[in-house]
């Protein structure tokens, strides 16, 4: 039996650590924000070849004067791609700028059949409606999940297991928004999607946990410390935990990987925060939950017979 409530120190400072540094780097990079979410235009190139990404972004401030964000994901046949420029700012561009950069772009790379295939804007105030429907929908979900938890394991005190689960939860959330910073990604839905899914499959490995501590406190009460419980049941649930991380992380990569190979960079932006975010949420599950709640319970003890 493994000791996790004797190294939770050593727990709890890797994720503050880890925390810390995505902090710095949130003060070097900053919090990149997709159209979707703070307004501006999205212009779609169908295209053959190869058109290297940062010379589009760098064409398009040359031709427009506007800074961009380029992306290449796969286009109507095998051999055409998609090009997808994304222009922040409240103004709309303009028929004159659409017609000057497809010349330009036509121009610099005239092997590359370059044609508009389609064009949207986004209003600075539809954007943040957006993005507040968003964060909506994760506060939501942390709700439900508390509300879960709290009925589910009144057994061992439901609501403190379903708040140290949240603690869990927010822990996964953070360094998956951190991967966004650190890898200078556009805040998206895409972020909403990989969050999402990832405090289903997080909450998920812990109510595992959950359920042997509940299990294990009816089999051996007072036989048993509370944290030695803790630990047998983290222990007991510790291989099938790690064996379906690395399995869906493998996945995850080779998806990560094609989309790499293949220059599809919106499913590489995609693939990236969620397998961290995996890797996070069986780290955080294993780590976090249990040893949270035996401090809680044992201060609670504490306290009562103080």
């Amino acid at each position: 039996m493994k000791r996790f409530y004797k190294n939770r120190k050593i727990f709890y400072g890797i994720s503050i650590a880890l925390i810390l540094i995505g902090v710095i780097f949130i003060f070097i990079n900053g919090v990149s924000l997709d159209i979707q979410f703070s307004g501006g235009s999205k212009i779609t190139y169908d295209y053959k070849g190869e058109i290297p990404l940062q010379e589009a972004e760098a064409l398009v401030e040359e031709t427009l004067g506007r800074t961009a964000t380029a992306q290449q994901t796969v286009g109507i046949s095998d051999e055409t791609y998609s090009l997808v420029l994304s222009l922040g700012g409240k103004e709309s561009i303009t028929t004159e700028d659409q017609d000057k950069l497809t010349t330009a772009f036509a121009e610099k790379y005239p092997d590359s059949e370059i044609s508009l295939a389609s064009i949207r804007s986004v209003e600075p105030y539809i954007g943040r409606q957006f993005l507040i429907r968003g964060i909506l929908a994760i506060v939501i979900a942390m709700v439900l999940i508390v509300i879960y938890v709290t009925i589910r394991f009144k057994l061992i005190s439901g609501l403190s297991a379903a708040l140290t689960a949240l603690l869990a939860l927010l822990h996964d959330l953070v360094l998956v928004f951190m991967t966004f910073v650190v890898f200078k990604i556009p805040i998206n839905d895409g972020f909403v999607a990989v969050v999402l899914t990832i405090l289903g499959y997080s909450v998920n490995a812990t109510i595992v946990i959950y359920d042997r501590i509940r299990a294990n406190k009816r089999l051996y009460g007072s036989k048993l410390t509370i944290e030695e419980i803790a630990d047998k049941s983290i222990s007991q649930t510790l291989a099938r935990t790690i064996n379906t991380s690395l399995m869906t992380v493998i996945a995850i990569m080779l998806v990560f990987i094609f989309a790499m190979a293949n220059g599809l960079t919106s499913v590489a932006n995609f693939a990236l925060p969620l397998m961290v975010g995996t890797i996070s949420g069986c780290y955080s599950s294993i780590t976090l939950p249990g040893t949270l709640w035996v401090s809680w319970q044992k201060h609670k003890l504490n306290k009562k017979e103080a």
